[in-house]
């Protein structure tokens, strides 16, 4: 290492400054750097430590130690050490990192350490990415057979949680990180699992990209501009699934592959993929495929698909997902005159939006109102004319999958069953100016 310590290159803290300029939230005043005490992470502590006074942010630094090797307690040392001496208040996090077998080291590690990051207290966290990484990721996603949003690799910005996630350093060479730190005589530590070539990213970073960078020296660019331009087309598909969505949905919020089919194929699994996105649902393409094979069994099949925890269900061709949720107690609502009202009991929201031949306001405001569990037997007139129909019946007509059913609340005005959320309201009672009921379930 150097023996003097040099200024911040104004060059890099200039980028940095910029890269805060353009992705940083207007009200975001507190900055904390995922501190690994790494060559990466060092150098971007040291850089923004020099411009928190200028652009008048507030610094943290978190660590996050793993306990998988047997160095980590001298890195968890290290990191503290070095954002002490840049007067960074430095926060130790200790994780017991689980699901190894399911998704392996590196995968299972990163996802107790985002846990981990995601409730920092901070506005934004700031993670020290280079251009190096961002081309490695997106030759790891290309071989692995990844889309458009797999190429993308990693934005600059994105949410996490309630936090904003940022790499300043995303253009950055890793030459130009080293140089920064040898010259202001950085302290930084190596994990040895860095070099083990058994990890894929480590062999593409050792074995790979060296060749490459042999034969293409700027391949690193390359691939980087790569990652901007799948970006871009990343978001155009995401525009055009947000509109295509709503006329895939039905009224209970499932994905309809009859309501897909105009859409054609590769639109309708388009919006199906961002839909499960939604859900919290990225699966892998066999996973996916399976799942758009079993939307083509018997109407009454209901079969029933899993990933990593999560489950969907298929009823007379549209997927749910299926979340434990059982029926509340018999619970007084008020009528607000059409304001939300959040039912704690219920797990969810008794909305009204405003509809011709809805409940009348009056009728309703003049009685007790109460949601309550089927009993089984109820029966509602929904149409004028047809007489009262079993909600079995109607249950069957409106396409609301039987596990459901019994988790959806019944509306009584005193003792009467007046409408069914989702699935109609009582003729007598209607109006021409009312209102209709509107049942969701919190997650």
């Amino acid at each position: 290492m150097a023996s003097s310590r040099k200024s911040t290159s104004p060059d890099l803290a200039q980028q940095v400054a910029a890269e805060l300029a353009r992705h940083l939230a207007p009200a975001a005043r507190r900055l904390c750097v995922g501190l690994s005490g790494g060559l990466d992470s060092v150098v971007l502590l040291d850089i923004l430590a020099t411009l928190r006074s200028r652009l008048g942010f507030h610094l943290t630094a978190l660590h996050v130690h793993h306990g998988l090797s047997p160095n980590a307690d001298a890195w968890a040392r290290h990191a503290a050490a070095v954002a002490d001496r840049l007067g960074v208040p430095c926060t130790v996090e200790r994780v017991r990192v689980v699901d190894i077998a399911a998704l392996g080291v590196e995968a299972a590690a990163r996802a107790a350490r985002y846990a981990v990051f995601e409730r920092c207290a901070a506005d934004a966290l700031c993670l020290a990415h280079h251009r190096d990484d961002q081309a490695e990721t997106l030759l790891f996603n290309l071989l692995r057979g990844a889309g458009p949003a797999g190429l993308a690799a990693m934005p600059a910005s994105r949410p996490l949680g309630d936090l904003q996630l940022l790499r300043p350093l995303l253009d950055v060479p890793r030459d130009a990180l080293l140089s920064h730190a040898r010259a202001r005589a950085l302290d930084w530590v190596e994990d040895e699992s860095n070099a083990d070539p058994r990890y894929d990213r480590n062999f593409l970073r050792h074995q790979v990209m060296p060749l490459l960078r042999e034969r293409f020296p700027g391949c690193d660019a390359a691939l980087a501009r790569t990652a901007g331009h799948a970006a871009e087309a990343a978001q155009l598909l995401i525009a055009q699934a947000e509109q295509d969505l709503p006329q895939c949905l039905n009224g209970s919020g499932g994905f309809s592959l009859a309501q897909a089919a105009p859409l054609g194929v590769p639109r309708g699994r388009h919006a199906l993929r961002h839909w499960l996105r939604s859900q919290g649902i990225v699966p892998d393409e066999r996973a996916f495929e399976e799942l758009w094979r079993q939307g083509d069994a018997a109407p009454d099949a209901m079969p029933l698909w899993r990933w990593r925890g999560q489950r969907l269900r298929c009823y007379r061709r549209t997927w749910y997902p299926v979340h434990p949720r059982a029926a509340g107690p018999t619970t007084p609502v008020s009528w607000l005159e059409g304001a939300a009202q959040p039912v704690a009991s219920w797990g969810g929201v008794l909305e009204w939006l405003p509809m011709p031949g809805g409940l009348d306001g009056a009728r309703l405001a003049g009685g007790q109102l109460s949601l309550r569990r089927r009993q089984g037997g109820e029966g509602l007139c929904v149409h004028p004319g047809h007489g009262t129909r079993p909600l079995k019946s109607l249950y069957q007509e409106a396409s609301i999958a039987p596990w459901l059913r019994e988790a959806l609340p019944l509306l009584y005005l005193d003792d009467v069953l007046i409408a069914v959320p989702g699935l109609g309201v009582a003729t007598e009672y209607r109006t021409a100016s009312g209102w209709q009921p509107v049942w969701r379930a919190l997650p």
